[in-house]
């Protein structure tokens, strides 16, 4: 699912503009993923390791993007026998976009 925000008055809104700054994509389907590598030079492998619930956080530098990969800690509750659980989140910053 894509959603589209913008910066307004230094905050930041969720928009319907087709030419918003900032997109955010969840659980992206084939079609999400195809745009994501073809229009806005995802490299497929960060890509893949940015959806991959086992994939370890790192920082990746490149001279037009940088993309994070890393852990967000997700709730827990005494069903779980208290393991620790985290999910992968990725993110990608380009200067060509």
């Amino acid at each position: 699912m894509l959603r589209k925000y913008e910066i307004v008055n230094s905050k930041i809104e969720e928009t319907q503009e087709d030419k918003s700054r900032i997109l955010l994509f969840v659980n992206p389907d084939d079609k999400e993923k195809r745009l994501l590598v073809e229009q806005y030079d995802i490299d497929e492998h960060t890509l893949a390791s940015a959806l991959d619930p086992d994939e370890l956080a790192r920082l990746e530098c490149e001279p037009n993007h940088i993309a994070i990969v890393f852990k967000r800690p997700r709730n827990y509750s005494g069903a779980d026998q208290l393991l620790f659980k985290a999910a992968t989140l990725g993110v990608s910053f380009s200067a060509t976009h």
